[in-house]
This record gives structure tokens, C-alpha cells and sequence, in this order.
């Protein structure tokens, strides 16, 4: 990553604000959000990835034995917000520049934000429905809410590269 700034006026200050400010950029460098390896449940990232990009059913095909239908859940929340975060880096930008802000910070309220999209996706998507028998085992319409654990499972990770 290459970071350019350039000091108007000169102070001891303002160039180690800004040395800082490129320390943090090479250590964070970007924020996982959905279900990060290592922080969830491997059966509740299994239903996620099923849900997420369907199944073909049976034994080898994942799911619960009949085919899962795609339900794009993390996409639709991630293209549907594109302009959100485009926003939230945009005014985010000058306050890292100037050092008054650290990257972990901007990385974290960007988890958060997206966090809350995800899961306000999971809650309001309702197509493709479940199917008549999905509906009486679990006793819900709602496609991607049986127990609510998956939808509590969506969180944010800070990776560094």
C-alpha cells in the first residue's frame, strides 16, 4: 500500500501524526465481516454457506438432505450498502490522514455497520420461501431464521496481512 500526504505546515506534530497514521495503515488492513474463520460454530457456518449459495441435496451435497435453494443473503447485504460504506470510507479518509483517527477504529465501525446489514438481511429475506415440510419442522416461514443462532453468529474480524 502506498500512502501520499502532503504537510502544509510543518510541525513535529502534524509529521508524527502522520507517521503514525502509516504504522496503522501497514498493520490492520482490512475487516472480515459475516462468519470469520476461527469465530463460529462450524455447524452454523455450514447452514450459512448452504443458505448462501444453495445445495443440490443428499448425502454428498450438503444441507439437510434435500436441496437448499440459493439464498444470497451476505451478497444482497453487501451490494444493497455498497454506497453506506463508500460514504462511511469517504468521511473516514481525512481523519485518518490528519491522524486523528486510527485505521482499527474506521475498520471496526465498518465491521459493525456491515454486521448490522447481514443480519437485518437474514431477517427480512423471505425468497426463494421454505418449503411446506421446512415450515412445519421448524415451525417458521422465515428461510434463514430457525433458531436465531445463525443470525446472533454474524460478527467482524480485523485481519492484518
Amino acid at each position: 500500500m502506498v500512502v501520499t500526504a502532503r504537510v502544509r505546515q510543518t510541525s513535529t506534530g502534524t509529521i508524527d501524526k502522520i507517521t503514525e497514521t502509516i504504522k496503522d495503515l501497514k498493520r490492520a488492513s482490512r475487516v472480515a465481516v459475516g462468519f470469520p474463520a476461527g469465530e463460529v460454530d462450524n455447524d452454523v457456518l455450514n447452514r450459512a454457506f448452504w443458505n448462501e449459495f444453495g445445495t443440490r441435496g443428499g448425502a454428498a451435497g450438503g444441507g439437510w438432505g434435500g436441496p437448499i435453494p440459493e439464498r444470497p443473503f451476505m451478497r444482497n447485504a453487501m451490494r444493497n450498502n455498497t454506497e453506506n460504506y463508500r460514504v462511511a470510507m469517504k468521511s473516514a479518509a481525512r481523519g485518518l490522514m490528519m491522524g486523528e483517527t486510527a485505521l482499527t477504529t474506521v475498520l471496526s465501525k465498518l465491521g459493525l455497520l456491515a454486521q448490522g446489514h447481514i443480519q437485518a438481511e437474514i431477517v427480512s429475506l423471505r425468497s426463494p420461501p421454505n418449503a411446506d415440510l421446512t415450515i412445519e419442522l421448524k415451525g417458521s416461514s422465515n428461510p434463514l431464521i430457525a433458531s436465531g443462532e445463525m443470525h446472533q453468529a454474524v460478527t467482524w474480524k480485523i485481519m492484518d496481512d
